[in-house]
């Protein structure tokens, strides 16, 4: 093991038990953070708006600061973005994430210096258990992280572009040697020729960890595979393409419907690190124990939680939870405020604490995407683990889906959800895998089951041809970086999906 891997090992060691225990006890790092937050906020134009030198303690917060969306926020920020200083967060915020926004349109949000410092050390953290574990030889190979252009705009003061395109250029020193795809590649806009010149690249390097949205290192995995055996390579799956490979980090969606292709991808098994990040947060929690798909919230870094109950969302005073008083099993809307200028910000995100001592989070959907047309209030989590459910029970594997809704008319009474599926293999009984999706959210949704037992049809399952959601992608402009397939698939996206589907069956 080269030496820095034998002290990134020691400094994981150390940093691990530190995650662990602030966990443990989550109420005193954020009230230390809070106060530090507080202070440099109050210290603007938006602190002085809110009077917030006088808040001192959360309840105070919440009767200055009221829950905050993007169009709350966007005044503010487009004075900040013309370059003037001190808006939301002292200084020049010189660096702004350009973000598809699901419920915004098109959003710009502000990346401070010291949340680029930040996003380092939380960069550091997903890798924090793996090298605890499994000491530094992560770091005698190269290292992959497939994430957005590096190539920024420039207006004015300030430059916009992806949020991991940012965090890219911003690599430390000690890791550019070991950063794969080369500053070339990184800078590409074009994702599909990004993906086959990365693919490329890597196909004949020592890569030991794969880090990226799952949907997309799939398939430059395979892009990869193809590169090596064009080559005239006799390998079949990612371990032996790379036989040092150990980690994969993964983020931005639920892992589980995609793991049955990875783990045929990668043909071996090694650690798959889970973690939840946001645009407006950076890394939030990490996955640290394999036996347990909880993740461990980041608690002294630069971000402060607040957790709003599902049911408070819109309510004229919305519970506004701490940390260390948030309850398990319990689906929480994630509420941040940042060292960007970010203040009690919905980030559209559903969380669900798996366990208290330490605190243990898992990602439970967006709130953009819950499935409700007829107040069945489905989270797009439940859909992931109800297809995974189903894929598991019948053999099949899914590339990708979405779920629509069939309203009641004058044909049917009813209504129905049509889940829209990409299978690479199909299951062996269809009628099995619709009954398990139904079986398995009817377990875990009291108003699912409620609405299944007098106004809602079983499932049904409608097989899309292969290519139909990344065409789908191409189609919108979503194809690449943080983009992904919307669970809950609004009428305009439906019907461009069964038009497909038609001319698929018309065709064969």
């Amino acid at each position: 093991m080269n030496w820095l891997g034998a002290g990134a090992a020691f400094l994981a060691r150390r940093r691990l038990e530190r995650m662990r225990a602030l966990a443990a006890a989550p109420r005193a790092p954020q009230v230390e953070l809070f106060a530090k937050l507080r202070e440099r906020f109050a210290a603007t134009a938006f602190g002085r708006a809110h009077d917030l030198a006088s808040v001192r303690t959360h309840t105070d917060w919440c009767r200055a600061v009221p829950l905050m969306d993007y169009a709350a926020m966007a005044p503010w920020w487009r004075r900040a973005r013309a370059g003037e200083r001190d808006v939301t967060w002292p200084g020049l915020i010189r660096h702004w994430a350009l973000s598809s926004g699901t419920t915004s349109g098109e959003k710009f949000l502000p990346v401070s210096d010291a949340t680029i410092a930040n996003n380092r050390r939380g960069g550091f953290d997903s890798l924090v258990p793996h090298l605890a574990q499994a000491g530094g030889a992560l770091f005698g190979g190269k290292l992959l992280f497939l994430g957005g252009s590096t190539a920024l705009r420039r207006e004015g003061d300030v430059w916009i572009g992806d949020n991991t395109g940012i965090m890219a250029r911003e690599v430390p020193r000690l890791l550019n040697g070991l950063y794969a795809p080369s500053a070339a590649v990184r800078a590409m806009t074009a994702w599909q020729q990004k993906m086959e010149r990365a693919a490329a690249e890597t196909a004949t390097a020592d890569l030991r960890m794969l880090a990226g949205v799952p949907s997309w290192i799939v398939l430059f995995g395979e892009a990869a595979l193809a590169a090596a055996q064009r080559a005239g390579r006799d390998v079949a799956t990612l371990g032996e393409l790379w036989p040092n490979l150990q980690l994969f980090v993964h983020g931005g969606v639920s892992f589980e419907p995609y793991r049955r292709r990875v783990d045929a991808l990668i043909g071996r098994t090694i650690r798959c690190t889970d973690t939840y990040s946001a645009s407006e947060g950076g890394m939030l929690a990490v996955q640290d124990r394999d036996d347990d798909p909880g993740m461990l919230p980041l608690l002294d870094r630069a971000t402060f939680f607040e957790f709003v109950p599902r049911e408070d969302l819109g309510a004229a005073s919305p519970r506004r939870l701490l940390a260390h008083e948030v309850e398990p099993g319990v689906d929480y809307a994630v509420a941040l405020t940042t060292d960007s200028g970010i203040a009690a910000y919905l980030v559209g995100d559903l969380v669900r604490f798996t366990s208290r001592e330490p605190l243990r989070l898992c990602f439970a959907g967006r709130t953009a995407h819950t499935l409700s047309a007829f107040g069945e209030h489905v989270s797009s989590g439940e859909l992931d683990r109800a297809i995974a459910a189903a894929a598991d029970a019948t053999g099949a594997v899914v590339d990708e889906f979405t779920v629509a809704v069939r309203y009641p008319d004058h044909r049917d009474a009813m209504g129905q959800h049509r889940w829209l599926v990409e299978f690479r293999r199909e299951p062996a009984d269809p009628a099995q895998f619709a009954a398990v999706l139904d079986r398995t959210i009817t377990d875990g949704n009291e108003d699912y089951a409620t609405h299944r037992s007098y106004g809602l049809r079983e499932p049904a399952v409608v097989p899309l041809p292969r290519g139909t959601f990344l065409g789908w992608m191409q189609q919108h402009g979503k194809f690449g970086g943080q983009h992904k397939v919307p669970r809950v698939a609004s009428p305009a996206m439906a019907a461009e999906l069964d038009a497909d589907a038609r001319g698929a069956l018309s065709e064969s």
